[in-house]
């Protein structure tokens, strides 16, 4: 009994200290939290502590930790409609029916709305929505038309099988948003109509990230500001989607569509950086479409690129290209990267990702071996000046690349080789050795690193 009070008088002592602390502090420790309702208990604390939560300038609800979805509703609506006049920058609410109910109520959806309309007063800034009904046939959720013509809402995200935007304006509304994330099912609620019309209404939208299912259908994004799109189309099939956004920096693409789909940047204009993750190993493979999308891209700088099922000769001459990063799939990948290396004649800065590329024993290596091409690549003769290997294993084929890029390598400065092998790096010396006799004239360094 004595030795534990000695604890206690300490932890009174740590939470006596808090207490010191300004309200403004408080309030922004407990706006940090993971779920707000634990601010909402600080209120027993003392009489100092009882408004405090009420303050916070983070909301976060989540119904992962109640067993009832009416509880978590109703302590969600206590948190809200009584919090004081001061502004809520962020509201983070998940609510996922998953079987409990047979449906959600459509009181739920009125009191989402109704907690959506009070953040909008209070000047909400960032807004993230997760709403789910797996096993329901609700009508779709609708967003309250106070959102739209929301002025201080910069950040939304949508994460939802329910939530439609089948009522939102053509225009006039989200005046002041610039990131948009949003996954949708059109199995499910919404359209594609719809959706072209939130891709359309945003004004000063910088960022917009699309994840989707929906198939054989003709969308357009229009964002006069936008920089950054992402768009992650691997359960889309054949559409058709057009991209008007003159100011766009970094276009980042993952299609392993079964049936692909195509994109059209209407200013003709290509981005800066491009990364694009393409797996059409199928049947259904249209060759002209994936020439299409690399043909329009043909003018990036920084490119990044992962493709199952697709050669080289799909891809144009890239002579602004200045970096690039090569995902090789398999252990057959020599050829496939002269080729990329040829079409890149600018290019200074290579990073070589070596992927589902397996230990393999003698016999397996015996099967491919690595050729040098009748004329080097013209960037390592004259511009490639970093090389970094990832995911090295030390194999012959790969012995065989790094040597060829060494030798050739008239320019190059330096390249840095990554494993995650301990045995490979308590050889590095040997290896090393092995490498540094194939440097050409420019003496570049070899690094090994984990």
């Amino acid at each position: 009994m004595g030795s534990k009070l000695p604890k206690l008088v300490e932890g009174l002592g740590e939470a006596y200290r808090i207490s010191q602390l300004p309200d403004e502090v408080l309030t922004r420790i407990l706006s940090f939290l993971d779920d707000t309702v634990l601010a909402v208990r600080t209120m027993v604390l003392s009489t100092r502590w009882k408004n405090l939560w009420k303050s916070v300038s983070c909301i976060r609800l989540g119904d992962d930790d109640y067993e009832s979805d009416d509880r978590f509703m109703t302590l969600a609506d206590h948190v809200v409609s009584l919090h004081d006049l001061t502004d809520i920058l962020k509201f983070d609410l998940t609510y996922v029916n998953d079987g409990v109910r047979d449906d959600m109520l459509a009181a739920d959806y009125t009191c989402i709305r109704k907690w959506i309309c009070t953040i909008v007063q209070h000047n909400v800034a960032e807004l993230h929505l997760k709403l789910s009904n797996f096993d329901g046939t609700q009508d779709p959720f609708l967003f309250p038309e106070c959102l739209f013509m929301s002025t201080t809402l910069v950040d939304l995200k949508v994460d939802s099988d329910i939530i439609s935007f089948s009522n939102c304006p053509i225009e006039g509304c989200f005046p002041s948003l610039k990131a948009l994330y949003v996954s949708v099912d059109e199995s499910e609620q919404d359209s594609p109509s719809s959706l072209e019309n939130l891709f359309r209404c945003c004004p000063v939208l910088e960022q917009l990230t699309i994840l989707g299912t929906f198939s054989e259908s003709n969308i357009t994004i229009s964002a006069p500001e936008l920089k950054t799109l992402r768009m992650d189309c691997s359960f889309c099939d054949s559409n058709a989607f057009s991209i008007n956004a003159p100011k766009l920096e970094n276009f980042d693409l993952i299609d392993n569509s079964s049936v692909p789909n195509t994109y059209h940047f209407e200013n003709g204009r290509s981005p800066i950086k491009v990364k694009l993750t393409l797996d059409h190993d199928n049947d259904d493979f249209d060759a002209d479409r994936a020439t299409a999308l690399f043909a329009q891209i043909s003018n990036v700088e920084d490119l990044s690129l992962s493709l199952k099922g697709l050669t080289a000769s799909y891809l144009p001459e890239f002579v602004n290209l200045s970096r690039l990063v090569l995902v090789l799939h398999g252990f057959n990948y020599g050829e496939f990267l002269i080729e990329c290396l040829t079409r890149c004649p600018n290019l200074k800065h290579l990073i070589l990702e070596l992927k589902d590329n397996k230990w393999r024993s003698t016999d397996d290596e015996l099967e491919w071996e690595f050729s040098n091409p009748h004329q080097c690549p013209a960037c390592l003769v004259s511009h490639l000046q970093t090389i970094s290997i990832k995911g090295f294993k030390g194999q012959q084929d790969e012995m065989d690349v790094a040597q060829f890029l060494l030798k050739n390598g008239v320019v190059l400065n330096t390249m840095s080789i990554h494993t995650v092998s301990e045995v490979l790096l308590s050889l590095k010396e040997d290896l090393l050795r092995k490498l540094l006799e194939y440097v050409g004239s420019s003496k570049s360094r070899v690094i090994f690193s984990d």
